[in-house]
């Protein structure tokens, strides 16, 4: 069923609610999913299949689900006149699992191996609970987790699309090939275990268990793998550097890993927090030892404490310090302290604008002569704060609304221009929203000094997005297909983004690890040992190889300079 303009809809045990376009979150599987205050509903494309597929009993069989890691549904929905086309559920917020594997979620976030046990310990409890219940869940991919700080201060999981759950006479109804178990014949408790211990593994290393680079297998084919029990375990295999080291893992817990990926064994997993049994310790995997070529990069450390890791890159020439700091790259002094890790920075006349959300959007001034932080009043109700190079957004009801401030004596905050975007069904990230428009994807991108354009991209339909970074007329986006591989999509804009260029590949990883500068040039890593230059709007591309780049720098920029974090200090790079 297509809702179009506002639509009411009865949920069942509470009542009548009006769906409204700007309600609309996601659509993609089988459903279109909505946001009402804090209650997520989801109606199915098609009404019909729902019904001969009894969804109707099996939604309410599943609502008697009821565990705080898991979001089952609420009730039915109904059309006025008692069609059922769909269920509800509450609202629940957070990261997709994906971006938790990451080394650029850790830094930025302070996301530590402790903290991995503790998510993972709770998924555990999760599945066994909703297997005591009789339930089998079948597609646990690690788009249907959400990661989120729970009351306790501790990282809690939550699971949703509890749907295609399999319980009493209704099945499995989904799973993505990158998770299932070959091995096996339909699905079970076990099978749910394994595809736990392949989601679970990536939180802690990086990295899906059947990747990496492997004689005998093409890159990328992780199904042949999987069915050979080719693992990451496997002698002979080639890591980057910046796959986590397995010793990161409970030693009990990494030789479950162990024997479930490469000797095909199929039990349910130990606690991270089990050490009541000793367990032999799986073998080490050694990383590839680059070779080759040194001394092609020049590496100049800008600044480094060890007492005090930085975790950000402003490009106004700021960096983020573990416990709160800003320190400003040129004179190497502390400027001022941020109170969340999500706040943005930019360069503004006679010093800096510093921008965060509490109970609204807050804009403090910098003084660059005596580092004096100075509250700005502006009144504006904002759910997220979006920088783009030197530029400053907020994200309002209203859509993308544009930020500035200029001296006048004194600083003072105006707004700038607005332009529209669907404030559910937007995702932002760095310089950039993606909406989604009924299952049509948009690009929402700041480009010059004042304009804003909107983009229908073809090329990320049917995609769920990870994550992005976007700069001078280029975008980067990390996105999954429905078989669970991941796709890098790279957007090329003409001068006035009125057309694009693009360009798909596979990527081993939901990293993005990217410098796009002001003057149009990026920089990646993509293979230890070979930095990539290349000018997205000419086509020009410098692989330069040497030893010393490796695939573990963060990289970011400080205006047309190339930057990076390396444990926990801050170099430049530049071509000799």
């Amino acid at each position: 069923m297509t809702v179009k303009g506002n639509t009411q809809v009865v949920l069942e045990n509470r009542g009548m609610v009006t769906l409204r376009p700007d309600d609309h979150k996601a659509t993609g599987g089988e459903g279109s999913v909505y946001k009402v205050a804090n209650t997520i509903i989801k109606i199915y494309l098609d009404p019909k299949k729902m019904i001969a597929a009894d969804m109707v009993n099996k939604i309410r069989a599943l609502s008697t689900i009821k565990h705080d890691y898991i979001v089952s549904p609420r009730g039915v929905v109904t059309t006025p006149t008692g069609d059922p086309i769909g269920f509800y559920m509450d609202f629940a917020d957070g990261e997709p699992l994906a971006r938790v594997f990451t080394n650029a979620y850790r830094l930025r976030q302070g996301f530590t191996d402790d903290q991995a046990s503790i998510v993972v310990e709770r998924m555990r409890d999760t599945l066994s609970f909703a297997h005591g219940q009789n339930a089998v869940l079948g597609d646990l991919n690690e788009l249907n987790w959400l990661m989120l700080i729970d009351s306790d201060k501790k990282p809690s999981p939550r699971i949703i699309d509890v749907d295609s759950w399999a319980i009493g006479r209704w099945p499995v109804t989904a799973i993505m090939p990158s998770i299932r178990d070959w091995h096996t014949q339909g699905f079970n408790s076990l099978t749910d275990w394994f595809s736990w211990g392949i989601v679970t593994f990536q939180i802690y290393t990086g990295i899906h268990p059947y990747k990496g680079s492997l004689a005998g297998y093409k890159v990328g084919d992780f199904e042949s793998r999987m069915k050979s029990n080719a693992s990451v375990f496997t002698p002979g295999i080639g890591l980057n550097q910046a796959v986590r080291d397995f010793s990161c893992v409970p030693t009990l817990l990494l030789e479950w890993y162990r024997s479930v990926f490469q000797e095909g064994e199929r039990v349910a997993p130990p606690s991270p927090f089990d050490v009541s049994i000793k367990a032999p310790k799986a073998a080490r995997i050694k990383k590839v030892v680059i070779t080759g070529v040194t001394g092609a990069l020049i590496f100049d450390k800008l600044f480094g404490d060890p007492l005090d890791k930085v975790i950000r890159i402003f490009p106004c020439g700021v960096v983020m310090s573990e416990s709160g700091k800003l320190i400003d790259l040129n004179t190497k002094k502390e400027i001022g302290r941020f109170d969340s890790r999500d706040c943005e920075l930019i360069r503004v006349e006679g010093g800096w604008l510093k921008a965060d959300l509490k109970d609204q959007a807050e804009f403090t001034y910098i003084h660059s002569s005596d580092s004096k932080e100075e509250r700005l009043d502006l009144a504006m109700n904002a759910y997220k704060i979006v920088r783009y190079e030197n530029r400053l957004f907020a994200v309002t009801d209203h859509g993308l609304t544009e930020v500035n401030m200029k001296m006048f004596g004194r600083p003072i905050m105006s707004v700038g221009n607005t332009w529209g975007a669907m404030l559910n069904s937007t995702a932002w990230f760095e310089g950039v929203g993606i909406q989604d428009t009924m299952g049509a994807m948009f690009l929402i991108t700041p480009f010059n000094g004042d304009a804003c354009a909107h983009t229908r991209v073809h090329e990320l339909d049917g995609l769920r997005i990870i994550t992005a970074k976007a700069g001078n007329r280029f975008v980067s986006i990390i996105a999954m297909d429905k078989n669970g591989l991941y796709k890098k999509i790279e957007l090329t804009f003409s001068a006035d983004y009125s057309s694009y260029k693009s360009w798909v590949g596979a990527t081993d990883s939901p990293d993005l690890n990217l410098a796009i500068l002001p003057k149009g040039v990026c920089a990646t890593v993509v293979n230890d040992g070979e930095l990539i230059i290349f000018v997205p709007t000419n086509g020009n591309i410098k692989k330069i190889q040497d030893k010393d780049a490796d695939t573990q720098m963060q990289l970011g920029n400080w205006d047309n300079k190339v930057v990076y974090i390396r444990d926990g200090s801050i170099w430049s790079l530049t071509m000799r």
